[in-house]
């Protein structure tokens, strides 16, 4: 038999063999149940679906539709722009990597898709979203540049072009930045050859970095150390010359000023 149960006059009929955790139990799944299109939906209304869920910034509702739908219908005209949507909505998602991957199947497989070069774009930006910070492995900080490299070789004519190739900056000054840390990191340690090699790395593969004063800067105090005085005043004197007013070359002008 059931049971009744309640508090101030109200009873509640708890059902032959079902307990109360047992109907909690499933108004939980209910609402939990994930949003999904309608089942009979045509292909065009589960895109529009979808697409009205990234609007609203229901990412992980658009992230079920664009894939159910990319399931059923690979070969329907909305393809391209639901796996381009289905890729920042990963990126809105914190899930850099898997839309990197969506962007670059998109790019490499739709060349000719009026959405390449901004998959391609996406691809580049969901590396960048990872590149760490500088005291960790900058991988993704290369690959940043290796594809918004590869955006600017494919696809010279996007207006993407310079918005790439301001990404490719900002991650070569990180890179140079790296450099320079390590480089630094023997040199605090006296491992001067170690450090020459980094700061001279540097100057070959990074010109344009801001971190160039620096680097020449302590290139020039690593090859004193080692005794190399003719190199190390070869690297002051392009310190000088090349960058008068920075803090390093007046540092280097002042040191001289006191030695005299």
């Amino acid at each position: 038999m059931g049971r009744s149960g309640g508090r101030g006059g109200l009873k509640i009929n708890w059902g032959t063999g079902f307990t109360w955790s047992a109907w909690l139990a499933v108004v939980v799944l209910a609402a939990c149940k994930p949003a999904m299109p309608p089942e009979g939906a045509t292909p065009r209304a589960r895109f529009d679906w979808s697409v009205d869920r990234f609007e609203r910034e229901k990412y992980h509702d658009a992230i079920r539709g664009f894939r159910d739908h990319l399931l059923r219908e690979p070969l329907h005209p909305t393809a391209d722009s639901s796996r381009f949507l289905l890729a920042e909505s990963y990126l809105n998602t914190d899930q850099e990597l898997l839309a990197a991957n969506e962007f670059r199947q998109l790019a490499t497989s739709r060349p000719n898709s009026p959405l390449a070069d901004d998959a391609q774009f996406g691809v580049c930006r969901s590396f960048w979203a990872v590149s760490p910070d500088l005291p960790r492995d900058q991988e993704f900080t290369e690959k940043t540049i290796e594809e918004c490299t590869r955006l600017l070789e494919f696809f010279p004519r996007s207006p993407l072009v310079g918005d790439a190739r301001d990404l490719v900056a900002q991650a070569r000054q990180k890179m140079a930045a790296k450099e320079l840390r390590v480089g630094r990191y023997y040199y605090d340690r006296t491992f001067y050859e170690s450090a020459i090699i980094y700061f001279e790395n540097i100057l070959q593969t990074y010109p344009e970095a801001d971190v160039i004063p620096e680097t020449l800067l302590v290139l020039h105090y690593s090859y004193s150390k080692v005794g190399f005085q003719m190199e190390a005043d070869l690297v002051q004197q392009r310190l000088l010359e090349l960058y008068p007013d920075s803090e390093q070359a007046q540092e280097l002008a002042e040191a001289a000023g006191d030695e005299g």
